[in-house]
């Protein structure tokens, strides 16, 4: 038995060691993910986050239960892995949740922020989340200034994380330039990660994202090879080949050392093409550090909902994106996917104590993807709506499916998420989606062990 990942801290402090009870049958807990490798089989623990490497032999072991701990998996059981029958895995995990999040310092800090620089874009794509908000506001350098004095007064001396968003963020590359300039003269330590459709960037800017942006990664959607892309983004008043010109800008960033994360949307139209797409980008990108691609199912009356949520997107997942994820593998350009660290006690940024959104016009929100946004202050005053802010933080009750869910541990749902506004996204085909995320990313975090360890 060989540790690959430890177990989250906080966790293991709550936990401790599982006390074996003589005379008592044992199985294996609901949270648990597996995967198997030549070595043995990996078993990633949703609750505690530890990643073990089992022999065959212990593997083997795995099949005398339920019933007496074997010899070969005591420390299984003491570490979690396996539970007394008829005890609750559901009950463990919420009461593990409530005691972390008691541990959890509330000071009031903000260091992440999600800055719309503008509603405008230079794309018209069909599916755009923002279509119909009727929102065309851009951040005026008086906004930009007033954002980076907030930032300044609530971070408490801690470093900060700036998401820049749209809209398009670089058609108001100004507002990222004042907002910046301005925190480096306040001495606050900054780094930023963009959402863009790349299409402005040029050797100039990029240079500018390098040095005075800090930017460090960005994620860029392609629709398809060029003339499929050129169609479905419609830029405004374009120069050439946009789809040409996007892959140079892809170059560029990872040529200065800023991170891609290419995003492919597919559809019922162009599950095809992606293929030919995906030859494209390995012959160019594949092997080049800080390049990866990752999967979305979208629809064409996408409205900001999670495409997970809705029927016909999950089949496209599960029946189309799973085997071009397997293709992209097989070109060595699949993004890696990261290894959820246990027990989750957020949701997402939208119910973080440490994160907010900052709209064109400097109002603070709590979901870059809702259409109300959860707004509860602004940067120009020292005001909270502490009702809305409390309303993003109340949770879905656990349904039935949740009980035998291995990734229950780490989901929370959030009443007000627009991701669950169609339905609910706990039926089987989803756990399977989630699941091979998280079994695709048990692999990946094996395979960093083994170069780590190489001797």
């Amino acid at each position: 038995m060989q540790q690959i990942v430890p177990p989250v801290s906080i966790v293991q402090k709550i936990l401790g060691e599982q006390k074996k009870i003589e005379g008592t049958s044992y199985r294996m807990t609901v949270h648990c993910v597996r995967a198997e490798r030549p070595e043995g089989v990996l078993l990633c623990h949703t609750l505690t986050g530890e990643l073990l490497l089992l022999s065959r032999e212990e593997e083997a072991a795995l099949k005398m239960l339920p019933g007496p701990v074997p010899p070969a998996l005591e420390a299984l059981a003491s570490r979690w892995f396996l539970r007394p029958e008829g005890s609750d895995d559901m009950a463990l995990a919420d009461q593990t949740r409530r005691i972390a999040e008691r541990f959890r310092k509330k000071d009031g800090l903000l260091t992440k922020y999600t800055i719309f620089t503008t509603m405008a874009c230079n794309a018209r794509c069909f599916y755009c989340f923002e279509a119909g908000w009727g929102k065309s506001s851009t951040m005026s350098e008086e906004t930009a200034r007033a954002t980076a004095a907030y930032i300044g007064a609530h971070r408490g001396g801690q470093p900060v994380k700036l998401r820049w968003f749209g809209g398009e963020p670089l058609v108001n590359a100004k507002a990222i330039d004042v907002i910046t300039d301005s925190l480096r003269k306040q001495g606050v330590e900054f780094r930023s990660v963009m959402t863009t459709n790349g299409y402005l960037f040029d050797e100039a800017l990029v240079r500018r994202a390098k040095d005075d942006w800090n930017l460090q990664q960005t994620q860029i959607t392609l629709d398809g090879t060029e003339e499929i892309y050129n169609a479905r983004k419609a830029y405004v008043h374009p120069e050439g080949s946009p789809f040409r010109r996007v892959l140079g800008n892809i170059g560029l960033l990872l040529d200065a050392g800023i991170g891609v994360d290419v995003r492919l949307n597919m559809d019922e139209d162009n599950e095809g093409d992606l293929y030919a797409l995906a030859d494209q980008l390995a012959e160019r990108f594949a092997g080049k550090r800080g390049f990866g691609v990752h999967l979305l199912a979208i629809q064409k009356n996408h409205d900001g909902v999670d495409p997970l949520d809705c029927e016909k997107e999950r089949r496209v997942y599960v029946e189309k994106l799973r085997p071009l994820r397997d293709y992209m593998e097989e070109k060595h350009i699949a993004a890696r996917l990261p290894l959820s660290r246990g027990l989750s006690i957020d949701a997402c940024r939208a119910d973080s104590d440490s994160a907010t959104t900052v709209t064109p016009d400097g109002r603070l929100g709590r979901c870059d993807s809702s259409k109300d946004g959860g707004i509860w202050g602004s940067v120009w005053s020292e005001e909270r709506n502490e009702e809305v802010l409390r309303q993003w933080k109340e949770r879905r009750p656990p349904e039935a499916a949740c009980k035998s869910c291995a990734i229950y541990p780490q989901c929370i749902r959030l009443k007000k998420c627009p991701t669950y506004e169609h339905g609910s996204a706990l039926d089987q085909e989803v756990r399977e989606v989630l699941e091979d995320r998280l079994r695709r990313a048990v692999l990946g975090a094996f395979e960093d062990w083994k170069a780590a360890n190489k001797a």
